[in-house]
C-alpha cells in the first residue's frame, strides 16, 4: 500500500509540470492568466466533485464554520497563487526552473511543519539528515538555473 501512495504522489507532481505547460497554453489562448486560473480551477472541481460523487471515498459532511480552526478553510488559496505565479513564471523560465523552485518552496515549508508540527502536522525533528537534503535540493535549484 506504501509503494502504491508512493506512486501516487510522483504523478501528481508529474502532474503538475503537465498542468503548468497546459495553463501557460490556456492563458496564451484566453490573454488572461486570471482567467485561465479560473478555468483550471473549474476543471479541478468538476474532476473532484466526480470523484467525490462516485463514492470510491467517504463523502463526510460539511462541520459547521466555528467548529475547525479558521485557517483550515483557506488552503485553496495557496492552489490560486501556485496556478497564478507557475502561469506568470513558465513562460519566462521554463518548467524545469519553476518547478524546481516550487519544489524548493516546498521543501522549506514542509521542513518548518515537521519541526514544529504546526496545523497539526505530524511533528517530526529536523535532523542534520534532513537538513542535509533540504541544501541538496537547494543546491539543484541553484544548479538548474546555471547556464
Amino acid at each position: 500500500m506504501r509503494l502504491l501512495f508512493f506512486v501516487l504522489v510522483v504523478l501528481g507532481g508529474a502532474g503538475l509540470s503537465l498542468q503548468m505547460a497546459w495553463n501557460a497554453r490556456l492563458r496564451e489562448a484566453t490573454g488572461s492568466p486570471i482567467l485561465a486560473v479560473l478555468i483550471s480551477l473549474c476543471v479541478s472541481l468538476i474532476a473532484v466533485l466526480g470523484i467525490w460523487a462516485s463514492g470510491l471515498f467517504s463523502r463526510g459532511s460539511l462541520p459547521r464554520w466555528d467548529a475547525v480552526p479558521a485557517w483550515s478553510w483557506m488552503g485553496g488559496l495557496f492552489a490560486a497563487l501556485y496556478l497564478l505565479a507557475s502561469l506568470l513564471a513558465i513562460p519566462r523560465y521554463g518548467a524545469a526552473i519553476v518547478i524546481s523552485l516550487v519544489v524548493a518552496g516546498q521543501m522549506a515549508a514542509a521542513l518548518f511543519l515537521d519541526s514544529t508540527g504546526a496545523f497539526g502536522v505530524h511533528e517530526t525533528p529536523l535532523t542534520a539528515a534532513r537538513a542535509l537534503g533540504a541544501i541538496l535540493v537547494v543546491a539543484g535549484v541553484a544548479a538548474m538555473q546555471m547556464k
